[in-house]
Formats: C-alpha cells, sequence, structure tokens
C-alpha cells in the first residue's frame, strides 16, 4: 500500500483524477490506497502506467504481496516453544526459511514460471482467469468470463440490444450491446451504486461492445446501459429505461 500511495503522490493526481484516467472508481482507489481492499492488477498496471514507473519491479512487489495474503496455509495448534540455543536455532531456520520463499515467489512471478504440467487440459484452460475484485476493469471474453454467463435484463431498440451479463463463476457483472448499426455504439457502461460504474468508449462495431466488469456477487442492483447514436438505453432488474442521450 505504501508503494500504491508513493506512486499516486508521484502523479499528483487527485482520486477524481485517477478515476477519471482509469477504469476505477474514486471510491475504489480511495479503499485500495488505505488498504481497505487488495488491489486488482489492472489498477496496479494503471497506477504505474501513470506514473510512469517499472511494471516489472512493480508487478514483483504485487506478486509477493498476494502471495503472502493467499491465506492458504492451514493453520495448526500452538505448540511449546524451547528455550536457549535450541529456541534460537529454530528462529533462525525460520527467518531463513521465509526468505528463502519469499524469493521464490518473486522470481516464479518474475519468470513467468508456471507449476502445473505442460498441456493442460481443455476444462482448465477454459476456466475464468479472475473472480470477484479481480476481475473489475477487465474484459469478460479474454477472462472466459462469458462461458456460464447469463442475461438478467434486456432493453431491445430499433436495431439494437442492450443486455445484463452476469457471470457466476466469476462473481461480476457489465453491459453488452448487439447491434447492426456499425460504428453506432458510442458508450457502454456498467454500475451497481451511485459510486461503482466503469465506461468504456469502443470504436464502432457491427458485432457488438462489452463494457470492462465490476464485481458483483448479486446482479440484482446492477444496470447496464449503453449510447446508441442518440438514445441511451439500459437494462436492469427493475423496469427498462429508454430516453434521449444527453448533449445530443
Amino acid at each position: 500500500m505504501e508503494r500504491l500511495r508513493a506512486l499516486k503522490e508521484q502523479t499528483g493526481l487527485s482520486l477524481v483524477d485517477l478515476a477519471a484516467r482509469t477504469a476505477y472508481s474514486k471510491s475504489a482507489w480511495h479503499r485500495y490506497l488505505n488498504g481497505g481492499k487488495f488491489p486488482p492488477r489492472p489498477a496496479v498496471e494503471a497506477l504505474g502506467r501513470i506514473a510512469g514507473a517499472d511494471p516489472a519491479g512493480l508487478l514483483a512487489l504485487w506478486g509477493i504481496a498476494q502471495h503472502a495474503g493467499t491465506g492458504l496455509s492451514t493453520p495448526t495448534p500452538p505448540t511449546p516453544r524451547p528455550r536457549g540455543p535450541a529456541r534460537r536455532r529454530l528462529d533462525l531456520g525460520a527467518v531463513v526459511l521465509t526468505t528463502v520463499c519469499t524469493v521464490l515467489a518473486a522470481v516464479a512471478f518474475l519468470s513467468g514460471a508456471v507449476l502445473s504440467p505442460t498441456g493442460p487440459a481443455d476444462d482448465a484452460s477454459d476456466a475464468a482467469s479472475c473472480r470477484g475484485e479481480s476481475c473489475q476493469g477487465r474484459y469478460p471474453h479474454p477472462a472466459n468470463c462469458s462461458q456460464d454467463a447469463r442475461t438478467e435484463s434486456s432493453v431491445t431498440v430499433a436495431a439494437y440490444v442492450v443486455r445484463l451479463r452476469f457471470s457466476p463463476s466469476c462473481s461480476a457483472v457489465w453491459s453488452e450491446v448487439h447491434t447492426h448499426a456499425a460504428r453506432g455504439v458510442r458508450e457502454v457502461s456498467i454500475k451497481t451504486g451511485p459510486e461503482e460504474g466503469l465506461t468504456s468508449y469502443p470504436k464502432g462495431r457491427a458485432d457488438g461492445s462489452t463494457s470492462p466488469m465490476l464485481a458483483a456477487s448479486d446482479p440484482r442492483t446492477a444496470e447496464a446501459c449503453a449510447v446508441v447514436r442518440d438514445k441511451l438505453a439500459c437494462a436492469s432488474r427493475e423496469a427498462p429505461e429508454i430516453v434521449p442521450a444527453q448533449g445530443d
């Protein structure tokens, strides 16, 4: 967290500025920088790019922090600690072992070492690569979150359809718009609250567009919106909404 705060100070940007220049809201950056939530890798990369930091070193620190906070070890009952020279030898051994594990984790992260056998099974390659907060700001198809996605709500206007999509395995929601009007999609957004939202401004594509993902274990509070030509259409569990786009 100290490194992220230092990078933020280095940029001279406020939380509002960071939210405007990245895919993360002001409240999300506040939680990441004060230690309320562990920052996802895309957020660290985004701040590093803005600050001009060395990406390899920054991501190495992120990997070590993530490794240390996984909580994968199983707690064991405390045992009486020996006294005297034997205790000092055990303490020294623990320090050495911890240091070696930390260095190995950093080396594995930087070199992209993979501990699984070569040629993983098809089901492993199709598995989602993120969940919850680690999905935030990423796009659903590259992360394989669209594999089990379902449409929670949709709204249809003329030649386009806006859908609210939810992936149970990724615990994430996003907006998806399909239209036959090339270059018609001006804006695609998803939100789960007044200060939790992400927006993309895609180049028009006849096959449709998606927003980045937002972490959400329950899609009932989410709203998916898209601006196509002169209309803003939003899909949610509540009544769909279609209004003229602002500025038109």
